[in-house]
């Protein structure tokens, strides 16, 4: 296996694990934790519900920094042997407007300002629409795949 292929090949597995972990942590809040919550008296879910978001951040922006370095390299490594770039460039354009959805929501939500106090109360709304620019950005990435292999 060449150094290229190997990095590609390390690439690809960082991109689509911290994706995964990203995506079903996104996942898991919206049709666990939150649905939960309301078991919880008020005074214990805040304190809950504060720890559990800090604790997620660390792994949510490793994720999110990680698919950014590792989404470069590939389309560096991948880019310059696509037959039909047209195409490969518009389901990329697909797959970065649910990122940039992806990455607006979160950032906004991790904001400490009081200004942003109501979009955090509506969480669970702002975690759904989460997952739909996620699911946006696995359908991009699968109408790229199969853009290259044409």
């Amino acid at each position: 296996m060449t150094t290229v292929a190997l990095v590609s090949f390390l690439c690809r597995v960082l991109h689509i694990a911290s994706t995964c972990t990203s995506l079903g942590g996104l996942f898991y809040a919206r049709m666990v934790l939150w649905p939960t919550l309301d078991t919880l008296a008020p005074d214990v879910r805040e304190t809950f519900l504060a720890q559990a978001i800090r604790r997620f951040a660390v792994i949510k922006w490793t994720g999110v920094a990680t698919v950014a370095v590792t989404g470069v390299i590939q389309w560096y490594l991948t880019f310059p042997h696509i037959v039909n770039q047209m195409h490969y460039v518009l389901f990329f354009a697909v797959k970065m407007t649910g990122a940039v959805g992806l990455f607006s929501i979160t950032f906004l939500l991790a904001l400490p300002t009081e200004n942003l106090r109501q979009m955090r109360l509506q969480r669970a709304f702002w975690s759904g629409l989460n997952i739909v620019c996620g699911l946006t950005i696995l359908i991009g990435a699968a109408l790229m795949h199969s853009a290259a292999r044409r």
